[in-house]
């Protein structure tokens, strides 16, 4: 996913929207409470300490891989830096309603986090909003470790890869892709494409707690 913009807004119809400012807190909040300098957090996660610094202050905010990236290196469920609560032990089971997603929104593209009261998922759902138009830098592919699958809710989608293939997919058409392979996703309709997303990331299987069967 690309890099983004957090909306400062507190809240919207389309769900809990989480600010840049808010977002750069937890992240700082997190890395000083294991005692972490910001070099020491850039040379582990691999994001540039540049990034990292504007981030914190929340100037700018980070691809959905760096993030992933970040909440790695400080041994967090990406969950906690998108949630408003307190991180806790999961549930048995975690409904979202309409509109409560916790919102990030980047150029061309709109995401919803969902079930961010799961901690140490094994999956990240989110659902997926992507405008017309072009990336910013076309050489500059989304890649994370982990697998990624899409299902196409409305409109058309074109999945561009760095190796040079793409694919276009259709309304109730769906991809499964390795998310190493550098990607872009780009609307082939003239409307807005939404879209299911769901990544697996590597190591799931040990991230955490099971959760706590009621």
């Amino acid at each position: 996913m690309e890099a983004a913009e957090l909306q400062s807004s507190p809240a919207s119809k389309e769900g809990r929207v989480l600010s840049k400012v808010e977002m750069g807190a937890k992240i700082r909040a997190a890395r000083k409470a294991q005692k972490m300098t910001l070099v020491e957090l850039s040379g582990r996660s691999g994001v540039s300490l540049s990034s990292l610094s504007k981030a914190e202050r929340g100037l700018v905010a980070l691809s959905y891989e760096k993030f992933l990236a970040v909440s790695q290196s400080l041994a967090m469920d990406l969950t906690d830096l998108f949630s408003f609560s307190a991180p806790r032990q999961a549930p048995a089971v975690v409904v979202n309603r309409a509109n409560e997603a916790v919102i990030y929104r980047a150029h061309r593209y709109l995401y919803g986090m969902l079930a961010t009261e799961w901690a140490y998922k094994k999956m990240t759902p989110m659902f997926g909003r992507v405008e017309p138009g072009v990336p910013v830098d076309a050489a500059d592919f989304s890649k994370h470790a982990g697998e990624e699958f899409i299902f196409v809710l409305e409109g058309s989608l074109t999945m561009e890869f760095e190796d040079g293939s793409a694919r276009t997919l259709n309304k109730h058409d769906s991809i499964y892709f390795d998310s190493a392979l550098g990607h872009h996703y780009i609307c082939a309709s003239p409307d807005p494409v939404e879209i299911l997303v769901v990544c697996v990331n590597e190591g799931a299987d040990s991230a955490g707690p099971a959760p706590a069967v009621r």
